[in-house]
């Protein structure tokens, strides 16, 4: 990015044999707002980046802990507001325990009290940022975005076009719908909480959807003609990251991806 870019971008990267090489989370800073903070495995290093900036508030995507784990850390150093979703204030306060694989690889997750619950907008000196609830990865999901910059903070909503495998919770048809919801907008550059692009924003997210209403599409059919869903992923050739679901006790799994296309099917019927 140039000098002149008011957004600046944090990267924090934890080494980690199950990924390739490195896997990075993204936390953004623009006009006093700091959007996500982190994981807690690289609290070191996030505080003393953090501790650098002029922080007026703080805006968290969802309360996963590569975005919320140096929060109760940052918040010792910076006493400024914290703003989230109203779903998201209430995990908080007791977050759900992470599986082994995700602990070794961003950390545990804090519990936080004090954020404050945001559903419309939430202003800087400068901006002006929309809340867009966005669930479907999680059920507090939010995107924010500046119509007069074209700017979309995605979080986790893009992340890649293609998916792999799935949080045993997350959802498909909610997200096909999130994804939907900003695609009606005008944006010119979006920034993902884990990739570095942000160029070519409909393109991306088009990607991503027709990618998941296909792959709901051919889970529905197959269900509906009687496949259990060990024989979908055989039907589909998907392959399973084993490593990543055992040590993740099956909350990472590529099943899942078909779990919830049936869960939804089901509830539509």
């Amino acid at each position: 990015m140039e000098d002149t870019d008011p957004i600046q971008r944090f990267r924090f990267t934890v080494a980690n044999s199950h990924s390739s090489p490195k896997m990075g989370v993204n936390a953004f800073f623009v006009d006093g707002l700091l959007i996500d903070t982190g994981h807690s495995n690289a609290q070191k290093i996030a505080l003393k980046k953090f501790s650098a900036l002029e922080m007026d508030q703080i805006i968290l995507t969802h309360h996963h802990e590569d975005h919320t784990g140096n929060l109760q850390a940052l918040k010792q150093v910076k006493d400024c507001p914290v703003y989230a979703h109203k779903t998201c204030v209430q995990l908080m306060k007791s977050p759900p325990p992470v599986c082994f694989i995700e602990r070794k690889t961003w950390g545990a997750n804090t519990a936080v009290q004090g954020i404050l619950p945001v559903d419309k907008t939430i202003e800087t000196d400068k901006y002006k940022f929309h809340i867009i609830p966005t669930p479907g990865h999680s059920e507090d999901h939010i995107c924010l975005y500046e119509a007069s910059q074209g700017w979309l903070f995605s979080g986790d909503l893009y992340v890649h076009h293609y998916i792999r495998y799935f949080i045993a919770t997350e959802c498909v048809v909610e997200q096909i719908n999130s994804l939907k919801k900003v695609l009606k907008l005008d944006v010119r550059r979006f920034f993902c909480s884990h990739s570095f692009k942000e160029d070519r924003f409909q393109e991306r997210f088009s990607q991503k959807l027709q990618f998941l209403e296909d792959f709901h599409g051919n889970v529905v059919q197959l269900h509906q003609k009687g496949l259990r869903p060990a024989k979908i992923m055989k039907e589909l050739k998907m392959k399973e990251k084993w490593m990543i679901r055992l040590l993740s006790g099956g909350w990472l799994s590529a099943i899942n991806m078909v779990h919830s296309s049936i869960r939804d099917a089901e509830l539509e019927s």
